[in-house]
């Protein structure tokens, strides 16, 4: 089955609650069960943290060039898909990633080499998957808010499992990253 690895990194660890790693636990297996829909999984969620002192003022994103500083300053080496948590992200995203994401994590600022996503409670189970998807190089699309790419992350049910379509999970198999059985 194709598939890619994914870096959780807890920017501010000690401001997340048992509470946050539990929700990040359930965005995790939400995140596979979305991604399975089209025989593509998540190998591995492998986590690491910057503790609030080493986060040098990124534990609160309050722009796109601020998110986009943040994974060109901390990457975790390799072929994984970085995903950085946040517990606050200024405006109504909850989250931003580049489309597609680059092949090479040592590029620097200005380009993202990470995903960034904010928990914003159950709506978490749906925002890493569709960040994560930018990644894998899926757009947002406009007319079916039953899809994971849906523009609005906050549409419909977090409860639910968004759609993928086949043409969709096509697109990230062919993304860097991903590994072919």
């Amino acid at each position: 089955m194709p598939h890619v690895n994914v870096n959780l990194i807890y920017v501010g660890w000690e401001n997340f609650t048992t509470s946050d790693k539990e929700l990040v636990d359930a965005a995790c297996w939400a995140t596979r069960q979305t991604y399975w829909q089209v025989g593509f999984d998540i190998f591995g969620f492998d986590a690491y943290s910057i503790s609030v002192a080493d986060a040098a003022g990124y534990a609160y994103i309050d722009s796109a060039v601020e998110a986009a500083w943040l994974t060109s300053d901390y990457t975790i080496p390799g072929k994984s898909v970085d995903v950085f948590l946040v517990k606050d992200y200024a405006g109504s995203d909850a989250g931003i990633s580049p489309c597609p994401g680059t092949c090479n994590k040592y590029e620097t600022y200005p380009t993202r080499t990470g995903s960034v996503v904010e928990l914003i409670g159950a709506w978490t189970k749906v925002a890493m998957p569709h960040e994560i998807g930018h990644y894998l190089g899926l757009d947002d699309i406009y007319n079916d808010p039953t899809n994971l790419m849906y523009y609005s992350t906050t549409s419909g049910s977090p409860s639910g499992i968004p759609v993928l379509t086949f043409a969709q999970g096509v697109k990230i198999a062919q993304h860097c990253f991903t590994s072919l059985p």
